[in-house]
């Protein structure tokens, strides 16, 4: 086992030179085998040291075993300062290899910590130790997690803020009447709180892939919602689920020959594998237990609670950090009787937008500010499902009361923005509208960036052999990747016929066509490692296009070239009765070995990914202690 000292480490040295005293958790040793990286200013190292176990636990009432970090889930808040240099050391007590990705994080010059199997890094085995060290070039809400096969499933996650510098420009004073609300908003800002959304199963990720291995499907159904790591499962009754039954799930229903969605309100086997999948390939429904689509038991467990102190005098602002660590779900989230003032997305600012509904899918994160009502009480934080394999919600509770005062406060009676499949429940309910965000400050770079791309890939997503595989470049991606030469190690020849490794240059612009060639087709969260990508445009059909210029001149108006959403995760469209297509841009200006993946945990164990060797002209030499950790 690798052993790391914590004597002369970076902070001990910071300490010894400066006379500062570092509040940190753990430091670990600098050496010319390791990245030397410096803060921005003073002695700005972050240290965390996390221990991952494998053990009982029952966040909605129902014990299974799952991963812990530090013995709890989701794992510690990692709270950091832009500028800083962050060291998170991973002591793995589990009886599996894993990595630990940070989602969103750039990773700028430190590619070797970006946490993929076989692609950064070779994995951690059991009993063995890890160190992940970077800079924190970003601001905003981002989150940590497992980046092996199906770990995220059980339970590996947890939530990172990334303070932003003082001087660092906010939007707030867009939304602030006066100087005392915008004294408010900014102090709230400074300690945002994490609202972490998850979706949980009583079947291990192991367990759970094995059961659609041999099943020859999908299994898209959950057992319940989870906000901050606590939830129950809770059963529909018939006529709730005849009620709230959506138009999509109708539809299939019908196809189905069936008339109501199963106790656990998901699609049964029969419909996921012989009316949504190809009916073509191999099945064996009987395989699947009826735990897993059919059978709901109910659980009594307390849910999360967040408590917001008012002043007796003054406004009052909160502000949280909503991230969606889902495995699959995605939905809608609100909290009753208050508005939510989105000021940043994927952890960066952008032009305060006021909505009462926000639809979260995997990996995104918003960040709001709130407006906290003047009436004490217990207001529901909710999170309905919108995915049609099932109708499942979530809540906790926002306790409000004046400060000073210990009194039990009452539930509000208000009436809530969304029902339980995330529908408005009046005319005036405002969704997040993902098209009309725009950049704060606004965003030159797409403007300046060439109307045509110096090469456009175009990357078919499809089933591949059977209804769990999937291929985002119409070949599924070896998620058993060779270990011992991950390929920022040994990149892999530029004239290789790979499709599932890309190649680009330093100071590329490079579009990339996600087509879904079939359907019907649910949106696939697409995550990119390394940077954001700007979404170009969307549409039905087929992409018939050699590039981006070429379609401006067909149909220019599915583009936005001005004021394009720009993000590290985007949902490609549905294919309901048809293809569909997203196409989005990037700059390449970090270069490294990066994972663009779907981010719905059994699409990626399927094989939904590429690897992209961005700026191989440019490729990064490995420090020693990367090279050489086993």
């Amino acid at each position: 086992m690798t052993v790391f000292a914590r004597v002369f480490s970076a902070l001990a040295l910071c300490r010894a030179v400066t006379g500062v005293s570092v509040d940190v958790s753990v430091s670990s040793t600098i050496t010319d085998k390791l990245a030397i990286l410096k803060p921005d200013s003073g002695c700005g190292v972050k240290g965390f040291d996390l221990t991952l176990t494998w053990e009982d636990h029952a966040p909605d009432g129902h014990a299974r075993k799952m991963a812990l970090i530090n013995g709890q889930f989701p794992g510690p808040l990692m709270e950091i300062d832009e500028g800083d240099i962050v060291e998170v050391l991973v002591h793995n007590a589990m009886p599996f290899n894993t990595t630990l990705h940070f989602h969103g994080i750039e990773m700028e010059g430190t590619n070797w910590s970006d946490g993929v199997p076989g692609l950064t890094q070779r994995q951690i085995l059991p009993g063995n130790s890890f160190l992940y060290q970077w800079k924190a070039t970003q601001y905003g809400s981002y989150w940590y997690h497992a980046h092996e096969r199906g770990q995220m499933d059980d339970g590996l996650l947890g939530p990172m803020i990334i303070r932003p510098k003082a001087n660092r420009e906010r939007p707030f004073s867009k939304i602030a009447n006066n100087t005392e609300q915008l004294k408010a908003m900014l102090a709230a800002e400074k300690i945002s709180r994490p609202i972490v959304l998850s979706d949980f199963r009583h079947v291990t990720s192991t367990d759970g892939w094995a059961i659609e291995l041999a099943a020859g499907i999908e299994t898209p159904c959950y057992d319940s919602v989870l906000i901050n790591g606590k939830g129950r499962v809770d059963c529909w009754s018939a006529a709730k689920r005849k009620a709230l039954v959506t138009p999509a799930q109708q539809t299939m229903l019908k196809l189905g020959n069936e008339t109501l969605l199963t106790a656990k309100g998901c699609l049964s086997a029969n419909i996921i594998g012989n009316v949504l999948a190809d009916p073509s390939l191999p099945k064996n429904l009987s395989s699947v237990p009826p735990g897993i689509f059919d059978v709901c038991t109910p659980t009594s467990h307390e849910l999360a609670t967040v408590e917001v102190t008012r002043p007796k005098s003054s406004d009052a602002w909160e502000a949280f950090d909503i991230i969606g660590s889902f495995g699959l779900l995605t939905g809608m989230f609100a909290i009753d009787g208050h508005p939510l003032w989105v000021y940043a997305v994927d952890g960066s600012y952008i032009e305060p937008m006021q909505v009462d509904v926000i639809e979260v899918t995997n990996g995104v994160r918003y960040s709001v500010l709130v407006p906290i009502s003047p009436v004490d009480g217990n207001y529901t934080i909710r999170f309905a499902s919108d995915a049609a394999a099932q109708s499942i919600a979530g809540f906790a509770n926002l306790v409000v009361r004046e400060c000073d005062s210990n009194t039990t406060v009452p539930a509000s009676v208000v009436t809530p923005f969304i029902n339980d499949v995330g529908t408005n429940t009046t005319s005036e309910v405002v969704y997040f509208n993902q098209s009309a965000m725009r950049a704060f400050p606004p965003d030159e770079d797409v403007r300046n960036s060439p109307r045509a791309a110096n090469r456009t890939v175009i990357l078919g997503i499809r089933v591949a052999g059977a209804s769990y595989n999937w291929a985002l470049n119409n070949t599924i991606y070896p998620m058993h990747l060779d270990n011992d030469t991950p390929l920022l190690f040994q990149p892999a020849p530029t004239d290789e016929n790979n499709n599932v490794t890309l190649t680009t240059y330093m100071d590329e612009w490079i579009d990339i066509v996600f087509q879904a060639l079939s359907f019907p087709m649910p949106p696939h969260p697409i995550h990119k490692h390394g940077s954001k990508m700007w979404l170009l445009g969307s549409g039905q059909g087929i992409f018939n296009y050699s590039s981006v210029a070429e379609a401006l001149e067909e149909i220019p108006e599915s583009f936005n070239m001005e004021t394009p959403p720009k993000r590290d995760t985007l949902a490609t469209p549905p294919a309901t009765t048809g293809p569909a297509w997203m196409v989005v841009r990037y700059h390449v200006t970090n270069p490294g070995a990066w994972f663009l993946h779907c981010h719905i945990q059994s699409h990626l164990m399927g094989g939904m990914a590429v690897a992209i060797q961005d700026g191989i002209d440019q490729w990064p030499k490995v420090p020693l202690y990367y090279q050489d950790y086993v």
